[in-house]
């Protein structure tokens, strides 16, 4: 009877983790942890900000350029994720052109850790 019931036991674990597996995030669409936003990888991402997006976003507050200004973009109340931030800068949006065969995971992964500092 024991056995039986360890065997059970044993085929829901494995089914829970099968299951858990195929619908959790694919570690690319997964978001990074809060350790992800190191000063390294927002001096990084602050690099890339100034190659990429400076000629077009401010990051000083109220300063518009050909796009809005990104202080505080991921802050209060109308904060946008990092999800939102991965699509736009993946996509484009508007006047915004794609960046998705220009920037590499990790820019987009170091531009939001420096947007997190803002």
């Amino acid at each position: 009877m024991n056995k039986s019931i360890a065997t059970i036991s044993l085929m829901l674990l494995v089914g829970t983790a099968s299951f858990s597996a195929l619908f959790s995030p694919t570690p690319s669409a997964a978001q990074p942890s809060a350790s992800a936003y190191t000063p390294a990888n927002a001096h990084a991402g602050e690099q890339v900000f100034l190659q990429r997006c400076f000629q077009c976003h401010s990051v000083n507050q109220g300063e518009v350029r050909i796009g809005p200004s990104l202080f505080h973009v991921m802050k209060g109340p109308k904060a946008v994720s990092a999800a939102q931030v991965r699509i736009q800068l993946r996509d484009g949006k508007g006047k915004m052109p794609p960046f998705k065969d220009i920037l590499t995971p990790a820019d987009v992964d170091h531009v939001i850790a420096y947007l997190h500092t803002l």
